[in-house]
């Protein structure tokens, strides 16, 4: 008892009893914890069997505990239903390009992540899941030899034009340009988004500070400044929460419309004269303008992130939302980097075409 290894066990299981366990009896699954089939360190047939059969895994990865690791890749070989789950804080690297549902070990937080689970799962269930990078390369057909891949002349068509079957899944222009239009209005509505809780936030900390005002000027004890400040920790942990979902959003669409923004750059370049249509000037012209506009975003969270790094100074229970906030900061400006690349882009095809004008 009270061993790191025991704590982390317990810790698993809890997420197993309030999270996962009624997520799946409310989508009439039967779950089954891989250590309830398997000794402790041992993967046996029987993993493996559901690992391949079943038709739906939920992975909770928090810790990057080896063995789950190991299943999860396995499992990516199979084109089923896969849900991976994990605490905020504790994603492996390698796998946070992977939309995971994320969660704090709170009350409200493992309540939010049970009802976000139990939507992913009735979703995923009537619908299906878009399959995983692995997932896709592994049940693809067999990648023929580099000579195969060269285009191939149809003889028996009158015109003889060559047709790569590559070509033929490819997006157009057209299909990048429509998804564009699509996905920045909902990039910009996840700013604004962002934006509401930070000035929640903003609101909370002006509100907490009259309060520690009145009882300094009281000469009011220690004990209940602590008192004021776990009461505006958990408030804070809500937003923090609240902060994380949404910065979710945000990352994911950038990570859904980067595709096609380069895939416009790319027709783009190629297409000179296509900078003479109005739709396609205004979109460099866009694309600047959110550069700029992120930029400037940047630079209050940057000083927001500042900020949090002193709470913890304040009161330990402030430091789990201040970390957790912090973290938040720095992946929406890791995210955000991208479109520094976008607006170089723009500003690169703008200036040869102007030269080419001129």
């Amino acid at each position: 008892m009270g061993s790191p290894g025991r704590e982390r066990y317990e810790e698993a299981l809890e997420v197993f009893e309030k999270v996962i366990l009624p997520a799946c009896i409310s989508n009439d699954l039967d779950p089954v914890r891989a250590d309830q089939i398997a000794v402790s360190g041992e993967i046996t047939q029987q993993i493996f069997r559901h690992l391949y059969e079943d038709e739906v895994v939920v992975a909770d990865v928090s810790g990057g505990n080896a063995n789950v690791m190991y299943e999860l890749g396995l499992r990516h070989t199979r084109d089923l239903l896969t849900v991976q789950i994990g605490e905020y804080g504790q994603l492996p690297f390698d796998i946070t390009a992977v939309r995971t549902i994320q969660f704090s070990r709170s009350e409200r937080g493992l309540i939010d992540a049970r009802n976000e689970l139990t939507r992913a799962l009735a979703v995923g269930l009537a619908e299906g899941s878009d399959p995983v990078t692995a997932t896709r390369i592994w049940n693809q057909e067999p990648i023929p030899a580099a000579r195969e891949l060269m285009l191939e002349v149809d003889e028996s068509e009158a015109d003889g034009e060559a047709v790569g079957e590559q070509e033929l899944d490819e997006d157009g222009f057209m299909d990048h340009m429509a998804r564009t239009e699509t996905a920045l209005p909902q990039l910009q509505e996840a700013v604004s988004d962002l934006t509401e809780v930070l000035t929640l936030m903003g609101s909370d900390a002006q509100d907490i500070g009259v309060e520690i005002n009145v009882l300094n000027q009281s000469a009011a004890p220690a004990s209940a400044r602590l008192t004021l400040l776990a009461r505006y920790g958990k408030g804070l942990q809500e937003r923090a929460d609240e902060f994380e979902r949404r910065r979710a959003r945000y990352t994911n669409l950038l990570e859904d419309i980067d595709s096609s923004v380069s895939g416009l750059f790319e027709f783009i370049e190629t297409h000179p004269d296509s900078l003479e249509q109005e739709g396609v000037r205004k979109f460099l012209e866009s694309i600047g303008d959110l550069a700029r506009s992120s930029r400037e975003a940047m630079g209050q969270l940057n000083g927001f992130a500042g900020m949090l790094n002193d709470l913890g100074s304040l009161s330990r229970s402030l430091r789990r939302p201040g970390r957790q906030l912090a973290n938040s900061v720095q992946a929406i400006a890791r995210a955000t980097s991208v479109m520094d690349a976008w607006e170089a882009a723009a500003a690169r095809i703008r200036a040869r075409g102007a030269a080419g004008a001129a």
